[in-house]
Parts: structure tokens; sequence; C-alpha cells
């Protein structure tokens, strides 16, 4: 492997993104850090971004890269710009997102100073069709170095659940992540293609295990998540069960590979949360149907044998009173007060 010849190299998957492309470029662009490559990852795509691709490096050959692929999804699309990255570092922008100018010389600074494998930053989430307010998201820990000891004793035992519902301490976010090149070039045959749900946890997982120093930068939201209308969508996902169970298998994988903590409680609790979050997505979403059509999707959900597995083995103290009451109803095959409960909730 050569020496690297860049500070950092910032991988940008592409994937028919022609409305967001040059927004998410330039702001890359305007990065004070000078000395970054930019690779885009062409993931066999049908619209003008493909050619907005090569125009972008005929205009900068000596900063921008691109790598045109067959259609695989967003993991094999970052891992194929990640195993051609040039850079010390690896960052992570998606192409419908954009960044503020001194994101990458905040976070290269920090790395350095620590002499860190990661550096971590918040989001800033904000909504196309103004649906929402516009909020920042990072990660909740009280102290913002971790070494060996604060790791194994402060951020794994509420990596992935703390006990409380969709608890995830760790931002699986791979765009507020950035890593020492080699650690994520040793990882990249752990992180699974088919992981379509989810696709980002499987990388911090890997990240996060094989680090030896992480540092946080507190109230610091220089990514713009840009929360399109095309991924608000509403439409309900018959194959969603069948998409989280193999993510979930990969994070066993990847936990059991690694072996330095055992993290099988965290990930089935997680599992479980997403698994209760697809039963009232499908409630809410799919409002015209009939209540014997929900009963029989719920029967099939809580009938899954990982789900079954799931509301044998999860510890979740931290539950509220009515996300138990809801899991004991799954337990108990209870479906018309969970029926109920949904759609007075969300009517």
């Amino acid at each position: 492997m050569s020496d690297p010849i860049f500070d950092v190299t910032i991988v940008v998957p592409v994937y028919n993104m022609e409305a967001y492309l040059d927004r998410c470029v330039k702001s890359i662009l305007a990065q004070t850090l000078q000395n970054i490559e930019i690779i885009l990852v062409d993931d066999g795509g049908s619209d003008r971004s493909v050619s907005m691709c090569d125009d972008y490096a005929a205009a900068y050959p000596d900063k921008i890269r691109v790598i045109h692929k067959e259609n695989g999804g967003l993991t094999s699309a970052w891992k194929a710009g990640s195993a051609a990255a040039a850079g010390r570092y690896i960052g992570y922008v998606d192409s419908d997102d954009y960044i503020l100018p001194h994101m990458y010389e905040k976070m290269f600074t920090r790395i350095e100073e620590e002499q860190a494998d990661i550096a971590c930053c918040g989001l800033h989430h904000i909504y196309e069709d103004g649906s929402h307010e516009e909020w920042d998201d990072q990660m909740d820990f009280p102290i913002d170095v971790f070494e060996p000891a604060s790791l194994e004793k402060e951020m794994f035992p509420v990596l992935i659940n703390d006990g409380s519902f969709m608890g995830r301490k760790l931002h699986p976010n791979r765009v507020t992540k950035l890593v020492k090149a080699s650690l994520v070039k040793k990882n990249l045959s752990l992180c699974s293609d088919e992981v379509s749900i989810g696709e980002d946890f499987q990388f911090s997982l890997c990240m996060f295990l094989d680090a030896e120093k992480v540092v946080v930068l507190k109230d610091y939201f220089p990514y713009y998540y840009y929360m399109n209308n095309s991924s608000m969508t509403m439409k309900y996902d018959e194959h969603y069960m069948d998409k989280i169970k193999i993510m979930k298998e990969n994070l066993l994988r990847i936990s059991r590979i690694k072996g330095s903590y055992d993290f099988k409680t965290q990930i089935w609790n997680d599992f479980l949360c997403l698994t209760v979050l697809h039963i009232k997505g499908g409630i809410y979403k799919k409002k015209a149907v009939s209540y014997k059509e929900h009963k029989r999707d719920m029967k099939t959900v809580c009938n899954d044998p990982h789900v079954r597995h799931a509301l044998q083995v999860y510890e979740m103290p931290r539950l509220s009173a009515a996300e138990k009451l809801f899991i004991f109803f799954m337990k108990h095959h209870m479906y018309l007060p969970i029926f109920l409960a949904v759609r007075i909730y969300f009517r």
C-alpha cells in the first residue's frame, strides 16, 4: 500500500442525485482544509449525475476522482471509494447533503491533536418540505475523549442500546466520522453489501471496536443532513423485517468476530425496537386496509422466530410504561390492543 498523499479523503456515494449533487460538491470544494481529495462514486446511476461527476473531475483534476461502478447499493459505493482513498483519514458526505466550510479542518485538527483513530461531530437536520423544525443531533456522552479503559467502561455498555427505546448512544452515521484510513480499510470485508437498513451501523461498530482513541467534538453540527421528499417516504415496506434481520445478523457476526465486548443483548434490544416501529408504521401507513389484514401482518411479525427470541432475551429497564405494555401485547399476541393504541395515538 502506497503512502497517503492527502490529509483527508472525502468519499461521496452518488446515485441519481442530480438535483442535489452540485450543492454537495461545492460545499466540499469550499473546505478550509486544503490537502484533501474527493472521490465521487457513481453507483450505476441513470440520471445526469453520472456526467456531472465526470465534469467535476475534469474541472478539478488534482482534487476530484470518479469511480463508475455497477449499481450495488450504498454500502458497496462507500466501500469502493474507501478502498481507493489516498488520504490519511477518510470522511463521507452523502450526495444529497452538504457541509460547512470548516468541518474537515476542525475534525482533522482535533484528531491530530489527540492522535486519535476517530473524530465525531454532530448533525444538523433540515427538511426539504419544511414539515419539521430544524434540529441538532450529537452523541450524548459525559466526556469527549475516549481511550481503551473509558471506551469499555463508558461507551461500550450503551453503544447500541442504553436500556431505553431506540436508546442509541452511538450515532451510527458514517458521515459524522473522520476515521484513520488504515482502520477503515482493514474492516471493509466485514461490512456486508446486503445490509440495506442501518448500513452505517456495521461501519461504526467495526471502527469503534478497533479504535484505540476516539474524540467527540461536542456542540458542533457542521453536517447538514438533508431530508428530501424522496427519502421521507410514507410507503409501507413489506420487506422491512427481512432487512432488519440481515442487519441484526451482521452486527452479531461483527461482535462475535471482534470478540472484545459482548453486544448480543444490545443488538437484540435494537432489533426489537425496530420491530415495534415496523408494527406501528404498518398500522399508520396502511390506514385504508381492514383490521383483519393488520392482524395478519402483526401475527406474521410476532410469530417470526427472530422476533420471538428478541421478546425473550431483551433487557431494557428504561422503557416507559406505554412501551412495556406494547411489548407485552406483542409477546402475548394481543393484536387488537396494539391496533387500537396505534390508531388512537396517531389519529
